[in-house]
């Protein structure tokens, strides 16, 4: 004799289905692919029906560091910061936990945050450090690890599903790099065409452009038209970069901050700049950069 009616084992299916979901969405590495399980129909459809978003420029606000601040300790030797310069770093899951309010103390305004890399991988503590670096009085910024991989507009929709906009955080990143899972390089025009679409996504939801972050290898080998006119994140050991209009600057990879453990990476910003750099203007669209085969 059966234990369970028919309709007791259907109620319990369901049960078990509902549970099964809530289990893999608190899984942080596999939240975008549950994202994208759950669209539904065509990822352009699904941008569609975002809400639109005008950004708020002056809603961002980075609090200077104090004079004596310890994180000035990472600043190359006689590089004194300008006026318009604060420090930051920039984190991911390879940090490990941070103690944000440490971080606070040394003196550090802002932080990038790895958001999403490719198409469906969530960095496992993107959420946390965003909170984090909220309550410790910390100004966030998400930024979204590229690749080759999979298209623009699916990394583009992963990207907004995890980090939405916000008018009070710093513009959304961009890191165009070779290192990670993905080994293709197609040819320059393919490239170009998913960075731009993955660009033109993010920068209609966000309301501002995107920081532009390039290793060396990727400008020998692709250039790096999409920067221009973006906000550039550039990184130069020792001295500042040689570009005088550069808005963030990465000085270093094996910084020392207090609640951070092991190394990590120093950067400086020019917010002012960076906000006029990544205001989109009045009909100001989506920018194509055409590349040549590399």
């Amino acid at each position: 004799m059966p234990r369970f009616t028919p309709e007791q084992v259907r109620r319990r299916q369901i049960v078990a289905g509902a549970l099964a979901l809530v289990l893999l969405l608190a899984i942080g590495g596999c939240a975008a692919s549950v994202i994208g399980a759950l669209r539904g129909g065509s990822g352009e459809a699904a941008l569609a029906e975002r809400t639109p978003f005008t950004a708020d420029d002056a809603a961002m606000a980075v609090p200077a560091a104090e004079e004596g601040a310890a994180v000035r300790g990472n600043l190359p030797e006689g590089v004194e910061l300008a006026a318009d310069e604060v420090m930051g770093v920039d984190v991911s899951s390879h940090q490990g936990d941070i103690d944000w309010s440490l971080v606070a103390a040394d003196g550090v305004a802002f932080a990038y945050l790895k958001a999403t890399e490719g198409a469906g991988f969530t960095d496992t503590h993107f959420r946390r450090n965003w909170d984090g670096a909220r309550a410790a009085g910390i100004t966030p910024g998400a930024y979204h690890y590229f690749t080759l991989c999979s298209s623009g507009v699916e990394q583009a929709e992963d990207f907004l599903a995890v980090a939405p906009p916000e008018d009070s955080a710093l513009p959304p990143a961009l890191d165009l790099e070779f290192d990670g899972a993905c080994e293709q390089k197609p040819e320059a025009a393919a490239a170009q065409a998913e960075i731009d679409a993955f660009t033109a996504v993010v920068e209609e939801a966000w309301g501002r452009r995107l920081v532009i972050y390039s290793s060396s290898e990727w400008r020998r080998h692709y250039g790096l038209p999409v920067a221009d006119p973006r906000p550039d994140w550039l990184f130069s050991a020792g001295e500042r970069p040689a570009a005088e209009d550069w808005t963030v600057w990465q000085l270093r990879f094996d910084g020392e901050v207090s609640g951070i453990d092991g190394g990590v990476d120093i950067d400086v910003a020019r917010i002012e700049l960076l906000r006029q750099r990544a205001e989109i203007g009045e009909g100001e669209g989506a920018l194509a950069h055409p590349l040549e085969d590399a």
